[in-house]
């Protein structure tokens, strides 16, 4: 069945997007929507060899998608999934989910079970070779004592957009989505894909004025799991000269370290292993698009992030903005 895309959105990971589904089936219509229709229309332009088009707001109403791709303002995802949420058509949503007037309806909805294929949540991690190889492993009885997990992530914000200033990024703004625990959030999502949501944390947000911004720039948190002997902190910046992203797994038998930026796995004990994977970063995206336009239903293959997980990362970002406000481990 030939698909009718409609994409909101005219930013990079938009653009990302429109290559990613023409590569995977040329035969896709795609309209842009945009809160300013000029602004579409430019973007369409910029795009020109792709076969897409701009349109208002008014006509989308009256046109039936299969599917809807979310990549407009973040504090616009959860209205947007709000309007399209009861169509016949798939949607896809990026990360994060704002905390807004629109919260509980999601999750009233998400609760439904008819409701669990129809919305994906942008967190493409899910499809990292490497993560998935330490999926697998840690499912080994010989790795059932997990007891130290980090993860560890950081980039300078100053480096996000090449050729562009930094401070009129939105990650830079006053507004109450921008700051480092909002944006760095896959690992929140990684947390509870590998393992399971946290039950309660402590979380220290920084601004170390570095940035000469009004925002958290460094975010430090201790998670605490279902299994109480499992100690978890996640560490994520937006001031390191270096882009990393790492993830530490001990067990009683073996240690894991993985580097998300090269897709490499070290594995020790009394040996150790290398495992390289493929460093190609788009495949992830590709991946979770080929699936989500085949309207695949959840599996091992494919375990996409649901509406519900989202709604969760967003529940776990605001405990650690409460938790940072009154200095005391807050339940999730």
């Amino acid at each position: 069945m030939k698909k009718n895309i409609l994409v909101i959105g005219t930013g990079s990971i938009a653009s990302r997007h429109i290559k990613n589904i023409l590569r995977i089936d040329k035969s896709s219509t795609i309209d842009v929507l945009s809160g300013d229709y000029d602004r579409s229309c430019i973007f369409c332009k910029q795009l020109k060899r792709y076969k897409i088009k701009p349109i208002r707001y008014n006509n989308v109403i009256d046109k039936d998608y299969t599917h809807v791709i979310i990549a407009s303002n973040t504090l616009l995802h959860n209205k947007y999934i709000r309007n399209f949420a009861n169509k016949k058509n798939y949607i896809y949503c990026e990360k994060p989910l704002p905390f807004d007037k629109y919260f509980n309806f999601l999750r009233s909805f998400s609760t439904k079970r008819k409701n669990k294929e129809k919305i994906k949540i942008g967190f493409q991690f899910r499809f990292n070779p490497a993560i998935n190889f330490l999926k697998k492993e840690l499912k080994k009885s010989i790795n059932k004592n997990v007891y130290l997990i980090l993860f560890f992530s950081g980039q300078n914000l100053k480096d996000w957009r090449k050729n562009y200033n930094y401070k009129k990024l939105y990650s830079a703004g006053k507004k109450e989505l921008a700051a480092v625990h909002w944006e760095l959030c896959h690992e929140i999502d990684s947390l509870q894909y590998i393992f399971d949501k946290p039950k309660k944390l402590f979380s220290k947000l920084t601004n170390t004025n570095k940035l000469n911004l009004k925002i958290s720039d460094v975010a430090v948190t201790t998670l605490k799991l279902n299994n109480p002997s499992i100690s978890c902190v996640i560490s994520t910046e937006m001031l390191s000269p270096a882009f990393y992203r790492k993830l530490i797994v001990v067990t009683t038998n073996n240690y894991y370290e993985l580097d998300l930026v090269k897709n490499i796995v070290i594995k020790k004990n009394k040996k150790t292993f290398k495992y390289i994977f493929k460093k190609n970063r788009n495949q992830m995206f590709i991946d979770y698009m080929k699936y989500f336009l085949s309207n695949k239903k959840k599996s091992k293959k494919f375990d996409f992030a649901t509406l519900k997980d989202g709604l969760n990362v967003t529940q776990i970002i605001t405990t650690m903005i409460k938790s940072n406000k009154t200095n005391k481990f807050i339940n999730i």
